[in-house]
């Protein structure tokens, strides 16, 4: 008899039921998980501030700050910044004048300008009775400013040019701190105070050996008097909170040409800056006063003729030798004298003309300090010359890099600046307060 059940046959394509089946696979026949990333050894400090030490720019620096609290730990410290801005200059920010005109894109340093502009108070408003000054010099973040009276306002720093000792206040404007320079003691100003005094110009001291090595916050000032019959020169130290004088040079060697010039400050506007000396060209005198910063001395030299003082700067060319360099149209003029121990100088000018490609532009330096130029330009081809077009042409402003002779635009105004100061520092992170 059949039976009722029935038994399938197993199919070709299945194969039969197995009672391992359920069973889960070996550890071995698993798929074995990607092996855990052995853990990275970190770099010593000492290791990582050698690398950042290297990094070609403050922004790169700046942004290793930014990005975690390893590096940061690094780069904060003091001594690790002294380090870095001793081996790296700092960058040209912009220029101050009543205000402060940042770099613009696309200079290299416009990222970093743009957050100087945010950070600081370039208005000045922290000052006591900030209308009353007007910025004499700027230097490692700081600015210098002389009193004014409120009628005159705040303004070009040639227009607070004074016959007599006025109050100085020097500011930091990123930290908003300041600190008033005690007046000159009587017993010093009265030395020149009844020798005709026409001219008081105060300026930053170039950093000491000590100030570059030791306290952010120290400075120095000197300030130049020219009266009647010699000039002379008292010094400030923060250090000390004192001022101090040198013996007074007079003028007595001098022709009455160059005493006129004197006088008239032509040109002594606009410092420059070389082998320790501050440099005023006597423009249409074709004479260079100079103040050795090292024995305080002041002497006279002979300037090339026809050396256009208004587009001529002081630069160092070279051990025991000065030079000149004249910009022209399109072509760099370049004159060098050997100048031994500071005391006179040998032979003539030497004098070589290179060509450049600078633009078409009508060229006049407005400020200058050790390395860098400040130009204002104005494009020869804007139909605003030779024209009765009321139009106003596009002033540009550009750095000039003495030692490479780079020339990069800095700022784009249709107002036109006849002197200014060159602002150059380091990223906010990275500017400890220097006052």
């Amino acid at each position: 008899m059949a039976s009722d059940h029935t038994t399938a046959s197993p199919s070709p394509t299945e194969p039969p039921a197995s009672a391992d089946a359920s069973r889960p696979l070996p550890e071995a026949e698993a798929e074995a998980p990607p092996p855990r990333p052995e853990p990275q050894a970190s770099l010593p400090d000492e290791l990582l501030e050698e690398i950042f030490l290297r990094l070609p720019t403050a922004a790169d620096l700046a942004r290793a700050f930014t990005s975690c609290t390893s590096f940061r730990n690094v780069v904060a410290p003091l001594s690790f910044l002294r380090r870095f801005r001793s081996l790296h200059k700092a960058p040209v920010l912009g220029f101050l004048r009543a205000e402060f005109y940042p770099a613009q894109s696309p200079h290299p340093s416009a990222p970093v300008a743009d957050a100087l502009a945010q950070a600081a108070d370039f208005g000045f408003g922290f000052l006591p009775d900030h209308a009353g000054w007007s910025p004499r010099d700027v230097r490692d973040g700081r600015v210098l400013f002389s009193a004014v009276s409120l009628s005159e306002g705040r303004g070009d720093f040639i227009d607070a040019t004074s016959n007599t000792f006025v109050d100085l206040i020097v500011c930091d404007p990123l930290s908003r701190r300041y600190t008033r320079i005690p007046p000159v003691p009587e017993d010093l100003a009265a030395s020149v105070q009844h020798s005709g005094m026409l001219d008081f110009e105060p300026f930053f001291a170039p950093a000491s050996g000590e100030d570059v090595q030791g306290d952010e916050t120290s400075f120095g000032l000197i300030c130049k008097v020219l009266c009647e019959n010699k000039v002379a020169v008292f010094l400030f130290s923060s250090r000390t909170g004192k001022w101090g004088s040198v013996p007074h040079h007079g003028l007595d060697d001098l022709s009455n040409e160059v005493v006129d010039a004197l006088y008239a400050r032509c040109g002594l506007h606009r410092r420059h800056y070389a082998h320790g000396c501050f440099c005023w060209v006597l423009e249409w005198m074709d004479k260079l006063l100079m103040l050795d910063t090292r024995g305080m001395e002041f002497s006279i030299l002979d300037l090339p003729p026809n050396s256009h003082g208004g587009r001529l700067a002081i630069v160092e060319a070279g051990e025991d030798t000065i030079g000149l360099l004249n910009i022209g149209m399109r072509t760099l003029d370049f004159y060098s004298k050997v100048w031994r121990n500071r005391r006179g100088c040998t032979k003539e000018w030497q004098h070589t003309t290179m060509n450049h490609p600078l633009p078409n532009y009508h060229w006049c330096i407005i400020g200058a300090d050790e390395e860098y130029l400040l130009l204002r330009g104005i494009s020869l081809d804007w139909p605003w010359f030779g024209s009765s077009s009321q139009e106003r042409p596009d002033i540009e402003y550009f750095a000039f890099e003495l030692k490479t002779l780079l020339l990069e635009r800095i700022h784009v105004s249709k107002h036109k600046m006849m002197h200014a100061h060159l602002y150059r520092g380091f990223p906010p992170l990275l500017s400890p307060p220097s006052i």
